[in-house]
């Protein structure tokens, strides 16, 4: 198993750590960006909400904007992450779907079933003939 996983990672770890800097950046231009709260009064959104957000809007659910509207700057930087976070959610998606129809992949895990269903024989046996 310890290959499947190396030969998995190996493949998905560039789109992963693409979708956590997206991720990543999309957040930290919410927090950064300067909001207005009910009242009129400059409000900055925390990193909970900034999270909040970002996930929903990457996976695009849309729920809204919380828990203020948001300015137009807010809104602009919003458009900019949904295409970020969509694009990069694609990437990751084909490049994990293309790991697992790699010839070698398909391969390992041909060889790891064997081994799995050699190690279920609980039946005395030598070179494929059982001795009875």
């Amino acid at each position: 198993m310890h290959n499947i996983g190396y030969i998995l990672l190996r493949r998905i770890h560039t789109p992963l750590i693409l979708l956590i800097g997206v991720y990543a950046i999309s957040i930290l231009g919410f927090v950064l960006i300067p909001g207005v709260d009910n009242e009129g009064k400059v409000w900055h959104m925390s990193f909970f909400h900034a999270f909040y957000f970002v996930s929903y809007m990457g996976t695009t659910i849309g729920f809204g904007e919380i828990p203020y509207a948001f300015t137009d700057a807010q809104r602009l930087w919003a458009i900019v992450g949904i295409y970020a976070t969509v694009i990069t959610w694609l990437y990751s998606i084909g490049a994990t779907l293309s790991a697992f129809q790699d010839a070698s992949f398909q391969s390992l895990l041909k060889e790891n079933a064997f081994r799995r269903a050699v190690n279920r024989i609980t039946e005395p046996f030598f070179f494929g003939v059982r001795l009875w």
